[in-house]
């Protein structure tokens, strides 16, 4: 740490002096990095993924690998053929089999079955106008989808007549990555205007407006480009790019709005723009570092899930984070630089300019601050039982595996989902299939009819079908079936009589799971995959909350050096976490807000946006209170007066808030224009939790639980006061006196 003029002067002050002198380099090393990444990132647009939505290593997943040999693993290819007559005519008939064998043949195919190939009657419709092709393709989620993106139009040119149309998982991922695509550039014309205007009402001045929003541009731009090169090396779904974009904008602005409005205020006492922008790094912009390792670590936590999804919008997050730091740190002191006295000019009006000053206080935040201080136990009661009550939802989460239903309702795969269902008494998704490689079903065919006969009076089946023949109900109804045994084993497959995703067929999983079988038993299909992820979710959640809690609470004591501060921080960031989820699952599940589930009752949440949502929730909230405390803990320090500290803290960073969380609720909330209902639910909790935090909890919750605690909100850990006080004043850094200065506060409060 050198000085300045006999003030000491930190390496964040450092940082942003020699980006302001140097701002000429800064910025056009940033327009060529834009440059560079934009190339080498559009050369790998169309490598953006999806899928990853079932952990891996589960008994689901090992069963659906042993199902394979059978060619009864759920199909990644749905494709129902409505020739408009009969499709055992023999014209149909023979193109039905030529399409068959050229989907066999094709490159990343494992197995291709249709009724023309195999007979089975459940691949027709009752009035033998329908029919299905089923194609099992080769590699995971994302190596499935590129295969189905290139077969499915050359199967559709070689049979025409058979008016071939799609469903099945790879095509639903297909058909969602083009949406979101679509998706991404709608929410940014959406968001631009509107973070526009906010920013103009926050400084009153067009000049200043410009700064965040350029970098808050070039953070969602570089971070997309980053991206894009990233998928060479690793899945990276499509939602990412939407995140990214988002998250990066918004993230970026409200860095760049603190530290400039920490600057402004510099400014209006004096400093000249270099001191000032270098004092706004050394408090604003060492709380930003904060905020951007907590929000990485928050995200970096999602690894410990074992979903491909969830870990690539980890990553995304990660690499979205970093841009927006080093935005801040080097962008922000070079644009300053480079506007100089024009970032004043522009003025939206002369009336916002005073109103809106960055050095003076909201006299509406002041008066909340006061009126919640005087009554602390009230308004905390009160605030805390209010996000009780939002959390309380929680408790009925119900959550599915990504389908058909998170598109459009005119999405093709959508609609030939429905209509699969509609028109075959047997649907593939509504297959449950057992695997016995062990059984011989001639030799033990007394004993797999005796399986059969248990397993088709279980509750939710409606038919069963093994080697032996057919079964409903105990009783044997069909004829003897020859495709669903090889040397090695035999299959005995399940159709349900409720949705994939049901809890009657999550029942059924289990069922089937603890009856007695002829030998070993894996359990494949939608269901048993829901059933394993879930659990393997819930396995992960408590590493998860205990690396998100534990690590967020280490990163802020080392900021603030007050444990009570930390721990307060914490705890109000766990509330937001089940608020942000209760408001989820009330809205999208309990309301139905984008209609109801596929068959009508009761409505349910893909498993991984509370899992991103909470992640989200958590790291905005904590960024939020390490802003605010940051201004509480200066003001503390100059006069010593919990109270008067408190009402400074929220008088001078209330409206910052408020602009903040309308940055924030707006980016996010534009992801709610998109077609994939994914997105739309992601970005609508988002964008309420962010506002619900900067009113409840900033206004209300915070003031309140640190009016109670008194001076013991200053308390640090009895080594760091020794440390502190062993050093000469002009050694001490301002964050350490923070902890230090005051060594007797504890006794005397």
């Amino acid at each position: 740490m050198s000085a300045v003029g006999g003030r000491q002067i930190s390496p964040l002050d450092r940082l942003a002096r020699w980006s302001f002198r140097h701002w000429r380099g800064v910025l056009g090393s940033t327009a060529c990095l834009l440059v560079v990444c934009a190339v080498v990132g559009f050369g790998a647009g169309g490598r953006w993924s999806n899928g990853g939505y079932v952990a891996e290593d589960t008994a689901a997943w090992r069963a659906e690998r042993a199902a394979r040999p059978f060619a009864a693993s759920t199909p990644d290819l749905v494709l129902y053929a409505r020739p408009g007559r009969s499709v055992d005519s023999p014209d149909v008939a023979k193109q039905g089999r030529q399409v068959t064998e050229l989907a066999a043949r094709s490159p990343g195919v494992a197995v291709a079955l249709s009724y023309w190939s195999t007979g089975l009657g459940e691949l027709r419709t009752a009035d033998r106008r329908g029919a299905l092709l089923r194609i099992d393709l080769e590699g995971d989620d994302s190596a499935a989808a590129g295969t189905a993106r290139g077969l499915v139009p050359s199967l559709r040119a070689a049979a025409p007549e058979l008016r071939l149309s799609v469903s099945g998982p790879a095509w639903v991922n297909v058909t969602a990555t083009e949406q979101a695509q679509r998706d991404l550039w709608r929410s940014e014309l959406f968001n631009l205007p509107l973070v526009l205007a906010v920013l103009v009402l926050a400084f009153g001045s067009l000049g200043a407006t410009l700064v965040p929003m350029v970098i808050g541009a070039t953070v969602a731009a570089g971070a997309l480009a980053v991206l894009s090169v990233v998928t060479w090396w690793m899945p990276v779904t499509v939602f990412g790019a939407n995140l990214g974009g988002a998250l990066g904008f918004g993230l970026a602005v409200d860095y760049a709005l603190f530290t400039l409005s920490r600057y402004r205020e510099e400014r209006a006492r004096g400093s000249d723009a270099e001191e000032a922008i270098g004092r706004a790094m050394s408090t604003t912009g060492r709380a930003v570092l904060c905020c951007a390792l907590t929000m990485a670590w928050c995200m970096a936590a999602l690894l410990v899930f074992p979903l491909g999804l969830i870990r690539s919008l980890a990553v995304a997050s990660l690499i979205v984070v970093a841009f927006c730091a080093l935005g801040t740190l080097f962008l922000l002191p070079a644009l300053v630089a480079l506007l100089g006295p024009r970032i004043d000019g522009l003025s939206a009006s002369r009336r916002a300019r005073r109103n809106l000053s960055a050095s003076s206080g909201s006299l509406f935040w002041r008066r909340l601050a006061v009126f919640v201080t005087r009554r602390p136990l009230l308004w905390g009661a009160t605030g805390s039982v209010l996000l009780l009550a939002l959390a309380a939802p929680v408790t009925g989460l119900r959550p599915t595996l990504m389908d058909e239903t998170v598109l459009p309702l005119g999405a093709e795969a959508r609609t030939v989902a429905q209509a699969v269902r509609d028109d075959f008494p047997y649907p593939p998704d509504r297959q449950l299939t057992v695997v016995l490689p062990r059984t011989n079903p001639v030799a033990q065919a007394s004993r797999l009819d005796a399986y059969a006969r248990k397993v088709s009076r279980l509750s939710g089946t409606v038919r069963v079908s093994t080697a032996a023949g057919d079964y409903t109900g105990g009783e044997r109804v069909g004829t003897r079936r020859t495709d669903a045994t090889t040397g090695a084993g035999t299959l005995v497959v399940v159709f349900t009589k409720g949705p994939a995703q049901s809890q009657e067929t999550a029942g059924l999983v289990d069922a089937l799971r603890g009856t007695a079988a002829p030998g070993p038993a894996q359990v494949a299909g939608t269901a048993a995959h829901l059933t394993d992820t879930g659990r393997a979710v819930a396995a992960a959640s408590g590493w998860w909350a205990a690396l998100t809690l534990g690590g967020a609470f280490v990163l802020l004591l080392l900021f603030t050096r007050s444990v009570l501060v930390a721990l307060k921080a914490v705890l109000l960031g766990a509330l937001s976490i089940g608020a942000a989820l209760g408001l989820m699952v009330m809205l999208f599940q309990q309301w139905q807000l984008l209609g109801p589930p596929v068959g009508g009752g009761e409505g349910a949440l893909e498993i991984t946006m509370p899992l991103l949502a909470a992640a989200l929730a958590f790291g905005l909230c904590v960024d939020y209170e390490v802003f605010l405390v940051s201004r509480m803990a200066e003001e503390w320090r100059r006069t010593r007066e919990n109270t008067a500290s408190i009402v400074f803290g929220i008088e001078h960073t209330g409206r910052l808030f408020t602009a903040a969380a309308l940055t924030v609720a707006v980016s996010m909330g534009a992801l709610m224009v998109s077609q994939v209902s994914l997105l739309v639910v992601l970005g609508a909790t988002m964008a309420a939790i962010v506002v619900l935090d900067a009113t409840v909890v900033r206004g209300v919750l915070v003031p309140a639980v640190m009016q109670l605690a008194g001076r013991a909100n200053w308390w640090s850990p009895a080594f760091r006061r020794r440390t502190t006080a062993a050093r000469s004043p002009a050694e001490t850094r301002p964050e350490e006196a923070f902890a230090g200065e005051f060594e007797n506060v504890a006794r005397k409060g």
